[in-house]
């Protein structure tokens, strides 16, 4: 980001400090995890502080509420819970907790990610090239043509840099630049040829091809437990997860016509709620998300809500893997939630 794209961004988050504003997060594991490029990944403990600072100011609200005015007030103080993707251990371990602190969740599933026996793309990737040492060269046949990447590593060089944020940090090692570089190719590439991909950089790193446990999405029977719970509202997160701004009008509204249709299959009753993936979206994905009649949509944009946003366009923010009191500061000070003044 530039500076000037920072000062912009800035500028447009004390703006909204000062209306009325509501918090939506937005999660995906509840799980320890050492190697985390992308910040995903928050820890049992840590989940559950946090659920506890929401329980303790009385601020959890669904997310519904953000489709009108009620969850919008001048303290900041109501926060909804979102999950993206449909990981196992948002059953298996936040759901446990949400149930203690009594919190309700929307969880966004991708349509074809349930009952998936291997790892999604992107945690494969993180695997293979995150994990141990590697090969000097990579022959990637992949996408628009055949490219070959030399990784010029020093002796001693770590596979990972802790607290590297990728979305974030420059990718300065050489480590680092491989796996942007690669994310970047194998995020437009279609769903069946990303899992080759995969594979091909597993083989290639020496990694097993079998997904590992702790990373694993939702089987049918699981997927039923989470929907029939009466904290938790089932969401689509399109059929396959692609970026949608890569598509053509017609393919992302296929996306996310068919990925609402078969979560909704699955759930037994209409789906009305939609999360973009990688939070990438445009004027005609976000007509699509209306047109097929969905009622409320999040992005990734890392602000608070405020009354006026587009309810197919909210934006939503990123909690990581901080203790509770690291948790109300964030809130409190970078977004102006939960701060016990006003209505």
């Amino acid at each position: 980001m530039s500076r000037r794209d920072a000062l912009a961004a800035g500028l447009r988050l004390r703006t909204r400090r000062l209306r009325r504003r509501g918090g939506i997060l937005m999660y995906h594991c509840i799980a320890q995890e050492s190697v985390d490029p992308w910040a995903i990944c928050v820890s049992p403990q840590a989940f559950d502080e946090q659920m506890a600072v929401l329980a303790g100011a009385r601020a959890a609200t669904d997310l519904g509420d953000f489709a009108g005015d009620d969850a919008y007030t001048r303290a900041g103080a109501r926060v909804a819970v979102t999950f993206d993707d449909g990981y196992l251990d948002n059953l298996t371990t936040a759901l446990p907790i949400l149930e203690r602190h009594a919190i309700p969740a929307t969880i966004f599933v991708i349509g074809n990610g349930v009952g998936r026996t291997r790892e999604f793309w992107w945690d494969a990737l993180q695997r293979a090239l995150l994990s141990g040492p590697l090969p000097e060269q990579l022959d990637f046949p992949f996408g628009i043509g055949p490219h070959t990447y030399t990784l010029a590593e020093l002796p001693g060089d770590p596979a990972f840099v802790p607290g590297w944020r990728a979305d974030f940090d420059p990718a300065v090692t050489p480590r680092q630049q491989l796996f942007r570089a690669l994310w970047d190719a194998v995020v437009v590439l279609e769903p069946a040829e990303q899992d080759d991909a995969v594979d091909h950089l597993l083989d290639w790193a020496g990694q097993p091809a079998s997904a590992p446990t702790t990373r694993g999405a939702v089987d049918e029977a699981q997927f039923a437990r989470l929907a029939e719970h009466p904290l938790v509202t089932i969401g689509s997160h399109t059929l396959d997860h692609p970026s949608l701004t890569d598509l053509s009008p017609e393919r992302q509204a296929a996306q996310i016509r068919e990925g609402r249709r078969t979560v909704e299959d699955l759930v037994g009753r209409p789906v009305t709620r939609f999360s973009y993936p990688y939070g990438r979206f445009d004027d005609t994905a976000r007509a699509a998300v209306r047109d097929t009649g969905i009622d409320i949509a999040c992005t990734s944009v890392p602000v608070p809500a405020i009354t006026g946003d587009d309810r197919h366009a909210l934006p939503r923010l990123q909690p990581t893997d901080m203790d509770g009191d690291g948790f109300a500061r964030w809130l409190r000070g970078n977004y102006g939630l939960l701060t016990a003044t006003g209505r």
